[in-house]
């Protein structure tokens, strides 16, 4: 269930109405008249399930209510209602499997700029990382994992190409690029400090390290892991189960590579550092490949349920919704 708080101008109040009155999909609807100061207008509060937000976000945008004035959407903790268990037997769907695409393309636009929060996440995870490597403590590794923020701008960039936006999956790309550059030369100075201040000796670095190894070797386990992490990432970004990302972040090999590839360089252990780069590599792509497929698999069956949704629409009181659009 979400709540919509939409301010308009009063010209644009009788077409909200039309787009909410009468839809399976709202279980509430009140207007205030001329309550809203900026814009000057009223303001309409209409509670609505899950299942239909995306159409009816989508028809209240093409009446311009996002270009002349607001709409807010919140996800209320806990609704005590009959009206909305009705309704949530008569409209197609899961909530719990609904994708609201406004919501995706506001979030990973987000994730596609560059900021410093983001470059301090992925600095920090991937000196972690190197830590990690350099004593061979699996333990560092998993909590570098959590750290880093890479899954955001490699999802961003998945969905950008996926919607045709070129500009966010080129922007989404180049701060994931950017991010493990600037991780792998900070974590290059880093052991570089530690290298000559003897924190962790040579010896270590160069003897044998079995529990990180995996982190070079790269294999078809790489392939299908990133696979299934880019599809239960997308999953959990587009849906209402963002625990599982957690899941993800510490299931890919991608700042641990970055970390290796920095102590193999310093160590000059070309091989070492050929594996990591091709396992940063192999992640990236293989990630965005499967959530790239996956967002297309779920727009397929999101446009589906609005036609269904559209085909009641028409049955109840004769307005028909046009189908959705990735594009934001």
């Amino acid at each position: 269930m979400l709540q919509l708080r939409i301010v308009v101008p009063t010209r644009l109040t009788a077409s909200v109405i039309s787009v909410l009155d009468g839809h399976p999909g709202v279980v509430t609807l009140s207007l205030t008249a001329g309550s809203s100061v900026i814009p000057e207008g009223d303001v309409i509060t209409a509670t609505v399930l899950r299942e239909a937000a995306d159409i009816i976000i989508s028809k209240l945008r093409e009446v311009g209510v996002d270009s002349a004035g607001t709409l807010t959407v919140v996800e209320p903790r806990l609704v005590l209602s009959s009206a909305a268990l009705a309704a949530e037997g008569n409209v197609p769907g899961s909530p719990v499997d609904t994708v609201i695409w406004d919501e995706v393309s506001r979030r990973t636009s987000e994730d596609a700029s560059l900021s410093g929060t983001y470059l301090i996440l992925m600095i920090a995870a991937t000196m972690i990382a190197g830590i990690g490597v350099m004593s061979d403590s699996p333990i560092l590794i998993v909590a570098a994992m959590v750290v880093g923020p890479d899954f955001g701008p490699t999802a961003a960039t998945a969905v950008g190409i996926a919607s045709r936006r070129w500009g966010v999956a080129r922007a989404a790309f180049a701060t994931l690029l950017f991010g493990f550059a600037a991780g792998i030369i900070v974590t290059f100075a880093m052991v570089a400090v530690m290298a000559a201040t003897h924190v962790i000796s040579s010896a270590e670095v160069l003897g044998p390290r079995p529990q990180t190894a995996f982190i070079y070797q790269v294999g078809w386990t790489s392939v299908i892991v990133a696979a299934i992490a880019g599809v239960v990432g997308m999953i959990s970004l587009t849906t209402a189960k963002s625990g599982a990302l957690v899941g993800v972040f510490i299931s890919v090999t991608t700042i641990p590579a970055a970390a290796n590839v920095a102590v193999a360089f310093y160590y000059g252990l070309g091989d070492e550092a050929k594996g990591s780069l091709a396992q940063l590599l192999v992640n990236i792509l293989t990630i965005q490949i499967a959530a790239g497929l996956t967002l297309l698999i779920q727009h397929k069956l999101t446009s589906r349920n609005n036609q269904h949704i559209n085909a009641l629409l028409g049955r109840s009181n004769g307005r028909v919704l046009e189908d959705d659009s990735i594009s934001g």
